[in-house]
């Protein structure tokens, strides 16, 4: 920042020295109608300017950041302690702002932990309930193999008890009647069962289809018994007994087999609800881990997250808050923004990272860099007038100070036309000429320099966009230059009574001054017509010198 206090105390006094000798005493002699200048060698700067407001960049909410009201903590308000700051306050990075209630913050942490702890002993009684259900079933299947061969063993005595039946029938008689009764008890099974519970058989038809089974099975068992009867003798009546209990050992085998065949069902959706116990538990041990540890991340005290000051404070000891309330606001004092509207006729020539710069209007002669952060996407029309916002940051103001015992660079030389006072000039008192003026070889600086400032938020602004800059170019005034068709000329003076009409390749031009690619030389004489004017009044655009003025 020093930088700027020194080249504007510089270029002041300049203005008040250049005033002062404009007010010599007027000549008689009558105005020339033309000057003669020279191509002196300089920077030219074309912006965009418009105005705005200050506004800080880079502010930061900081809010309470609880972990109460997680599983295994009570309630979801926590307490103040203390607030260790006021609005306006300076604080630095690291600095303690606010804390909660300390004792109420380890209580909610060892809850947490006990929490972790009930979770730990639900996760063991999940597992050996996993380990118990699956022994359950296995036992259920062992018993099934146990059933499905008593069933089998029986079926064989069955078979065998009918074959010994058989042997004393005659075989075509008995196996014919045997096997009608069997598919009448079997057509019948599947009436009463399968076609009942299919529901696809209009009642009045499932009736008559019933009583048509009822009446085979009764046919068919009719002639199975005269078969039998017609050989009633002691040994077939012991060899029917055996076939009728084998029957019946089939039958019970048979239930029993069921039985055991649905509890091995059931033993295996134990096993998997139990299965799935053990993962909720192993779910719910991790949450409970990932709370403690996100509770330990967290700290009951709220720091600095940068240098700056206090803009808000929201909160007070003692005050209950939840999670997420904003305690304290925090600004850096040496970031700022400001936003303007750029016409549609300028906005294509604004690119994003370009360099900007700001000059607030209670700092008058101060210039602050900047760059273009922002530009919107849409327009803002009012009145049929279309705008584009477009936002600048001003560079660090920390990184503007210049290293310590800066001087200005001993080259250092005013702007054209400034030199030593005429005869007989005194300076106004207590003002002394900077080094390289007239007689004063020490370089010294002015007793006007400014002192120390601090940009606040709000204030006035002009923002000027840089969209061309040329630097260490040829320049003339832009009264010089004369257009003809597609064609620029300047009047080259060749010598005191003779000039040439030069052509010459013209740059970029802002209010007062023409770049010159190509045609001329620094040093040259060239024809400045006065009646168009040697503005010095701002246009359009404007000249800056960076790093010194055209010389």
């Amino acid at each position: 920042m020093k930088v700027f206090k020194i080249l504007l105390a510089v270029l002041t006094l300049g203005a008040i020295l250049a005033g002062l000798f404009g007010c010599s005493a007027p000549s008689d002699e009558e105005t020339p109608e033309n000057q003669i200048a020279s191509v002196i060698r300089g920077d030219l700067t074309l912006d965009i300017t418009a105005a705005g407001n200050l506004a800080l960049s880079r502010t930061e909410d900081l809010a309470i950041d609880l972990f109460y009201g997680q599983s295994g903590t009570t309630g979801t308000k926590g307490t103040i302690g203390e607030v260790l700051v006021e609005e306006g306050d300076t604080v630095t990075e690291g600095q303690v702002l606010v804390t909660v209630d300390n004792d109420e913050w380890q209580e909610q942490l060892s809850a947490l932990e006990d929490w972790v702890t009930t979770k730990e002993r639900a996760l063991v009684q999940a597992q050996i309930s996993l380990k118990t259900a699956e022994q359950n079933l296995k036992n259920a299947q062992d018993n099934m193999a146990t059933k499905e061969l008593a069933v089998l063993n029986a079926q064989i005595s069955l078979d065998q008890a009918e074959s010994n039946l058989a042997a004393g029938i005659p075989a075509v008689d008995y196996q014919g009647a045997l096997a009608e009764l069997r598919k009448a008890q079997t057509w019948y099974t599947y009436v009463t069962t399968g076609l009942l519970q299919s529901g696809t058989m209009d009642p009045d038809d499932y009736l008559l289809t019933m009583e048509q089974a009822e009446e085979r099975l009764t046919v068919a068992q009719t002639a199975y018994d005269n078969v039998l009867s017609g050989y009633d003798s002691r040994e077939i009546a012991i060899k029917k007994k055996q076939v009728e209990s084998a029957e019946l050992s089939l039958a019970a085998a048979q239930e029993d087999l069921a039985d055991v065949t649905q509890d091995v069902s059931l033993k295996e959706l134990s096993l998997t609800l139990t299965q799935g116990n053990l993962q909720d538990a192993e779910k719910a041990l991790e949450d409970a881990r990932e709370d403690v540890a996100d509770a330990q991340s967290k700290s009951p005290e709220i720091v600095a997250p940068f240098d700056g000051f206090i803009t808000l404070v929201n909160v007070a000891g003692g005050d209950e808050v939840l999670t997420g309330t904003v305690a304290v606001q925090l600004a850096d004092p040496n970031k700022f923004e400001a936003d303007i509207l750029v016409s549609e006729m300028d906005i294509l020539q604004v690119k994003l990272g370009g360099d900007a710069t700001v000059q607030a209007d209670a700092l008058p002669g101060i210039i602050l860099p900047a760059r273009v952060t922002h530009i919107a996407p849409t327009a803002t029309i009012q009145s049929g007038v279309v705008n584009y916002a477009v936002r600048v940051e001003l560079e660090s103001l920390e990184s503007m100070e210049p290293p310590a015992g800066f001087m200005p660079p001993e080259d250092f030389k005013p702007p054209e036309g400034f030199g030593p006072p005429p005869e007989g000039f005194e300076m106004p008192e207590g003002m002394e000429f900077p080094g390289g003026f007239g007689d004063k070889a020490e370089s010294q600086l002015p007793a006007m320099v400014m002192t120390d400032f601090q940009l606040r938020e709000g204030l006035t602004v002009t923002v000027s966009i840089i969209v061309a800059e040329r630097t260490d170019v040829l320049l003339v005034p832009n009264a010089a230059v004369i257009q003809e068709g597609f064609q620029s000329y300047v009047e080259v003076v060749i010598n005191e009574e003779e000039t040439e009409k030069r052509a010459v390749q013209a740059g970029i031009s802002d209010w007062q001054y023409t770049e010159i690619i190509d045609g001329l030389t620094e040093g040259e004489q060239i024809i400045v017509p006065l009646n168009m004017g040697l503005s010095t009044t701002s246009g359009g655009g404007r000249m800056m010198f960076f790093g010194g003025p055209p010389r």
